[in-house]
């Protein structure tokens, strides 16, 4: 058996059946019948739902083990820049956890990276995720883990806020509001 789920020009779902008893409303649509047509629906129902269509745009929630605090950026006047993300992140779970990935408005793109010290003096590379562990405070710093924020969109005015999504890889999606500070 074959069901399609599509939708009427007005919103409503419906489901298309390909073999079985079928007939049509008075809109045209294809309408099911039978015990065959209800596990039609109900097989479409559950690929809306396991396919994400029956959740909001990030409604992930993040694990309230997690707190974010203390984020904040530089004030800058220039736009199109690259300027850190830095924030606080305690983990009061048994589970260690990652940062797999930063949005934020005011910026195009964002990377997470960490500082190494090497012969040739501090250099900054790009890395996978932020490592969040166990029952432990991570300080996200400019010369350690941090967030940058790429090519900013707008300038950023000391005392200005907005809201960034913080995506962990096993708590979800936390939203924390950003100070825009002087000196971060």
């Amino acid at each position: 058996m074959t069901a399609i789920a599509t939708s009427s020009p007005d919103g409503a779902a419906f489901v298309r059946k390909g073999l079985g008893r079928k007939g049509l409303d008075q809109s045209g649509r294809t309408t099911l019948s039978g015990r065959s047509g209800s596990f039609a629906i109900g097989l479409a129902t559950a690929g809306f739902v396991a396919a994400g269509f029956g959740l909001a745009p990030g409604s992930a929630v993040a694990s309230d083990t997690l707190q974010v605090t203390n984020a904040r950026v530089p004030a800058s006047d220039q736009v199109g820049i690259d300027l850190p993300l830095l924030m606080t992140i305690r983990n009061d779970g048994a589970e260690a956890d990652a940062i797999s990935r930063v949005r934020c408005p005011i910026a195009n793109f964002s990377e997470k990276h960490t500082v190494d010290r090497g012969e040739g003096g501090l250099a900054m590379r790009a890395v996978k995720s932020i490592p969040i562990p166990e029952n432990k405070t991570v300080e996200l710093t400019r010369d350690g883990y941090h967030v940058m924020l790429l090519q900013t969109r707008q300038k950023l005015v000391d005392g200005e806020k907005f809201t960034c999504a913080v995506v962990f890889q096993n708590a979800g999606t936390k939203e924390t509001e950003v100070l825009v500070s002087p000196t971060p």
